[in-house]
């Protein structure tokens, strides 16, 4: 009974439910990164102003369409990215029941490496890296990260229930 088609079809709709959930909550994700992103840009770029003693409305308008074009940015490389790569790597980390943050923030470091790559044309040296672009694009990788693992967590306890519960009935 366990390997009737049944049970392989029903199976395979739990494995797509839980990548469904799995990339709502991605989008989530990708979208507090973009207004952390978009936050910290406006933040900086408004403290960067004061600093500098060069704030004035049209400043202020440059900085505010700046931001705005950031956070989209981070949504749209975020959305892509968990189109190309948080799916298939929830999907191939789900077989191999690995339910932690590292894969997820080694890719999401990965992601924000090459957006800085192709920022700048290539790797940058350490004295060419501007702290706007490194904080508008490494911290909200990260934001991503942490908010995807934090809102899967219950999801991979109850998960793990699951499996203990089977593995109890069989014995």
């Amino acid at each position: 009974m366990r390997n009737s088609p049944a049970s392989r079809e029903q199976a395979e709709t739990v494995e797509q439910v839980r990548t469904n959930i799995a990339f709502e909550h991605m989008v989530f994700a990708v979208l507090t990164g973009a207004f952390v992103g978009g936050s910290a840009t406006l933040l900086f770029g408004i403290g960067s102003a004061v600093f500098r003693s060069v704030f004035s409305m049209s400043v202020l308008v440059s900085i505010l369409l700046n931001t705005l074009l950031v956070s989209f940015l981070i949504f749209l490389v975020g959305f892509f990215t968990s189109l190309v790569v948080g799916a298939p790597l929830f999907n191939a980390l789900e077989q191999t029941k690995r339910r932690n943050i590292w894969p997820y923030l080694g890719a999401a470091i990965a992601v924000a490496i090459v957006v800085i790559a192709v920022i700048y044309g290539g790797i940058p040296v350490a004295s060419d890296f501007s702290f706007g672009i490194v904080l508008a694009v490494v911290l909200p990788a990260v934001v991503i990260a942490l908010t995807f693992v934090r809102s899967m967590q219950p999801h991979w306890r109850a998960a793990d229930k699951e499996e203990a519960f089977k593995l109890k009935q069989l014995n």
